[in-house]
């Protein structure tokens, strides 16, 4: 009798610890998951809070066509605040024209420096400030052209190689990626879900063919091949029906991307 209650006290004492191990083993696995679930939280909010927005340490930017991206971002937001600005959208227009100082002109700083860049701090705060004083728009144009061609300047601090025409249909193509990002969390199923991020889109891409309206060249072949990339951006026009969509907009970012697609078709890439 005594080696029985020895036999079965050692199996309910295997049976404690296989119920602590397997207890022990769901505590870790559930604290792995929460842990998951929070780092997936923060990386998915920090994509969709903007898929041009700066980490929170700066980096010096290494790469040219990374550089003339987060400057052109830029333009695009500036551009689409003044186009809000003229049609007296002056919500909407602060709310773009704010956007490249307080979220993206800090993280370009260490770079700026690092290549000689002026920057166009002083010149990108008068601008900001005049909006935001609702300043007559012959005031906000005037500051609006005087940081432009800041910004400009800056966009000079770049290789010989990266001003070559396969370069900037490169930049062209970075440009419309990250309009289709926004215009894809914009319109949802034909539904005005972000209009910041639907505007946003426009900018971009009306950077994107600047860009190649700008380049001049004597070469009938390249002067062809620019000229069937800004038709295929031309295509584009009617994902925007309006600046403001009052509207659903029957259209998605797929159209973008079949863009990209058809542009590629004309690049090194």
């Amino acid at each position: 009798m005594a080696s029985i209650l020895i036999l079965w006290h050692k199996d309910v004492e295997k049976v404690l610890l296989l119920n602590k191990e397997v207890h022990t083993m769901k505590k870790n696995i559930t604290v792995t998951i929460i842990l998951a679930l929070i780092i997936g939280s923060s990386a998915h909010a920090s994509h969709h809070g903007g898929a041009h927005k700066y980490d929170k340490k700066p980096k010096i930017i290494i790469s040219d066509n990374e550089y003339l991206t987060n400057i052109n971002l830029m333009k695009g937001h500036l551009w689409v605040g003044f186009e809000l600005y003229k049609v007296s959208n002056l919500d909407n227009a602060k709310k773009h024209m704010k956007h490249p100082k307080s979220e993206l002109y800090g993280g370009m700083v260490p770079t700026f420096e690092a290549k000689g860049a002026p920057g166009f701090a002083s010149e990108l705060e008068s601008l900001a400030s005049s909006v935001e004083n609702e300043e007559p728009l012959k005031t906000i144009h005037n500051h609006y052209q005087i940081l432009f061609k800041a910004i400009n300047n800056n966009e000079k601090f770049i290789s010989e190689s990266s001003d070559s025409i396969n370069k900037k249909i490169e930049l062209v193509i970075s440009l419309l990626q990250i309009a289709a990002d926004e215009y894809a969390v914009g319109i949802v199923n034909g539904k005005v879900e972000n209009k910041y991020e639907y505007q946003d889109a426009l900018g971009f891409t009306t950077m994107a063919k600047n860009i190649l309206e700008d380049i001049t060249t004597e070469k009938v072949t390249e002067k062809e091949r620019l000229s069937k990339i800004i038709g295929i951006l031309d295509t584009l026009a009617s994902l925007w029906p309006e600046l403001v969509p009052s509207l659903n907009v029957n259209a998605d970012a797929k159209t973008i991307l079949d863009a990209i697609v058809e542009i590629k078709k004309y690049s090194s890439i």
